[in-house]
């Protein structure tokens, strides 16, 4: 479902635009065929690597149902969200919850960050330079790690927050984050606007809070026809 929702005439009426990170700010579709033929490289020069990547395949299956998974485990009430993550993997995988997290670490985060640059969205990224001239902040929210992915997108943001900050610790689309962020940056739901690729995540997440919130298409070409709006 691909709607959405401003009552603005353009990102720059707003106090602050919160950007999603994971094909928002960047094409992910090509970025991750791209991937792909990276990790059958490297499977081909380390083949005991097919069990991380097994790992993270089982990681990303369960953090997309996590809100319904989550119920089944008897996790403690203060475990960080990524450690509880790491935990249940590590228990239907029979291995430590530290090998996942390493594993994550590298595939997820380390080795996706030399290949980020080919597929970043100029259109939103020149939309964000233009909004921080005309005094608009600049927050980016993800349900991952976005600090090295930024800096590797040459993308300038005034404040980041992920679902694993402590006091946020959940995913969209809970709209605890977003509620989160707003009262940390002092702003009311009628002062941001949320941009993201996914309607079920940045929609919902937005809706809870009575945001404004714009769904991004996944093509290049579909979102050159925004291009007035962002800018």
């Amino acid at each position: 479902m691909n709607k959405s929702v401003m009552r603005k005439n353009s990102l720059s009426e707003y106090r602050a635009v919160i950007f999603d990170m994971d094909g928002t700010l960047y094409y992910q579709k090509p970025f991750r065929i791209r991937m792909i033929f990276y990790l059958m490289g490297h499977l081909l020069r380390h083949p005991s690597a097919i069990g991380d990547m097994m790992l993270i395949k089982r990681y990303r299956e369960i953090r997309e149902k996590w809100e319904s998974y989550e119920e089944t485990m008897p996790f403690p009430a203060d475990m960080p969200l990524e450690d509880r993550q790491y935990e249940a993997v590590a228990a239907q995988k029979k291995v430590s919850a530290k090998r996942v997290a390493d594993a994550v670490c590298f595939y997820m985060q380390k080795a996706p960050l030399t290949l980020l640059p080919d597929y970043k969205d100029v259109i939103l990224s020149d939309a964000i330079k233009h909004l921080k001239q005309k005094g608009v902040q600049i927050v980016i929210y993800s349900d991952y790690p976005v600090e090295e992915k930024l800096r590797a997108l040459g993308i300038d943001a005034d404040a980041y927050f992920t679902s694993a900050d402590e006091r946020i610790n959940c995913m969209k689309p809970d709209p605890k984050g977003l509620k989160v962020i707003l009262e940390t940056l002092r702003l009311h739901a009628e002062d941001a606007v949320m941009v993201g690729d996914r309607y079920e995540k940045d929609g919902l997440s937005a809706i809870g809070n009575q945001m404004d919130y714009i769904i991004v298409p996944a093509s290049k070409k579909e979102r050159e026809r925004l291009r007035s709006l962002l800018l």
